[in-house]
């Protein structure tokens, strides 16, 4: 790619003033009719707002290098890739690196804030920060990267998104209390509207496990123990986050979690074995997820558990025979945090290259935590032990949905949207 002189001018623009709108030196690119994201002075297919996705999808594979599409795999932590001093938000060498390294296409948690993220109301951004945040991080993104592909960002929201200034409400135990599906699906509307206004684009949320395990240690993520009241509240989710258009910019992507078999580890040990026949697969543990994907969910996240000694992430008929081929899902699937890897502690794989191989066979799309796919995949394909069919198939699963989203026309978000306290703005509690 050549090297613009304006590239320059951008490099010393990455600290975002709190007292300014998020900005870029690289106007060349933006036009009234679309955004030159390739750089090549003129619109590609994939670049064009009035073309069908399937033909701009195929456009733009078509220009994608091994390693950039293997990149669109990778979720990485998101909150290592900004650091704020005061009211200023800069970006990371980290974020940089992996971006011109690795070709990420994701980031989990970037607006997340809690003890484990160690980000605090001085270190994390409250909604008006992280709305010019992200909007920072999308221009880096589509102008510093070859195609400008768009980033996705996921963050939790399983009763609430994870993040300073954004409302709270009960765990998913008590929310099942009300026995109120409208109830939930107006929560998962203020959720999806609280999340979006920010910049992210992905809800890991509803939980679909059913808890039936008293000393599992996260019973309280659940519905309960009633795969009937859990498939009501999931629709009810899932249409609240998504709306009727994921392109709306108040909606987001929902994703079910964790497919399956989760709520019933042995001995309640978090990610144990769960001990079932099929009947009771099909007639207890699936029907939440079935019926979320008869309402239109978009991702599903596989569990840590195995079920009859299978890990759910290397579990093809789970997530190909009959997620996809029978219930006919559309979306794409990510794994559990790091739950590639764990294919090496359930010993079916040896190292980390034959767990990758497993998973994306099985259907396993995205890779949470972003480091099990990375160099794997483009290694599998190289020495041909991955047709490049199958890795072309999990980048679209994703990429679809990006321009679906509408990330491709209008990848930033209106600053306006965002307040100090999110709960405090939305009209919809």
């Amino acid at each position: 790619m050549k090297k613009h002189h304006y590239l320059i001018c951008l490099l010393s623009i990455i600290t975002l003033p709190s007292n300014t709108q998020s900005q870029t030196s690289n106007k060349t690119i933006y036009h009234t009719s679309y955004i030159d994201f390739n750089k090549n002075g003129k619109m590609d297919p994939y670049e064009n707002p009035a073309l069908p996705t399937q033909v701009r999808l195929n456009n733009l594979i078509s220009q994608m290098t091994l390693e950039e599409k293997a990149g669109q795999l990778l979720t990485p932590f998101g909150w290592p890739m900004y650091v704020r001093n005061g009211d200023n938000v800069e970006l990371t060498d980290k974020f940089k690196s992996d971006l011109s390294q690795k070709h990420i296409g994701s980031l989990w948690g970037f607006l997340r804030a809690d003890p484990w993220t160690e980000r605090t109301l001085k270190t994390g951004l409250n909604p008006t920060m992280a709305v010019k945040a992200t909007n920072l991080l999308q221009h880096y993104a589509i102008e510093n990267s070859r195609l400008g592909i768009p980033l996705f960002l996921a963050e939790e929201a399983p009763h609430g998104h994870m993040a300073i200034g954004a409302t709270v409400f009960p765990t998913s135990i008590g929310l099942s209390s009300t026995w109120d599906p409208a109830l939930i699906q107006q929560m998962g509307k203020v959720i999806a509207k609280e999340v979006r206004y920010q910049g992210a684009h992905i809800a890991y949320g509803p939980v679909l496990d059913i808890a039936r395990e008293a000393r599992w240690s996260r019973v309280e993520e659940c519905f309960g123990e009633d795969p009937y009241l859990t498939s009501q509240f999931g629709v009810a989710f899932v249409k609240g986050l998504q709306g009727t258009s994921i392109r709306s910019g108040e909606n987001v992507i929902a994703t079910l979690k964790h497919m399956a078999g989760h709520g019933v580890p042995q001995g309640g040990h978090n990610a144990g074995a769960a001990h079932m026949g099929e009947y009771e697969l099909q007639e207890v543990y699936l029907p939440p997820f079935k019926k979320a994907v008869a309402a239109g969910v978009w991702s599903v996240m596989s569990s840590y558990n195995e079920v009859d000694g299978i890990p759910s992430s290397a579990n093809k008929y789970v997530f190909t025979d009959l997620l996809r081929n029978n219930w006919g899902f559309k979306g794409f699937v990510v794994s559990d945090l790091f739950a590639i890897n764990g294919l090496i502690q359930h010993n079916i794989a040896t190292d980390l290259k034959q767990a990758a191989y497993k998973a994306i066979t099985a259907g396993i799309d995205d890779d949470l935590g972003g480091s099990d796919y990375y160099g794997t995949i483009v290694a599998l394909v190289k020495s041909k032990e991955l047709p490049v069919a199958i890795l072309d198939q999990a980048v679209r699963r994703i990429v679809a949905l990006k321009f679906e989203m509408g990330l491709f026309d209008h990848p930033f978000t209106d600053e306006k949207q965002a307040s100090p306290t999110m709960s405090g703005k939305n009209t919809d509690h």
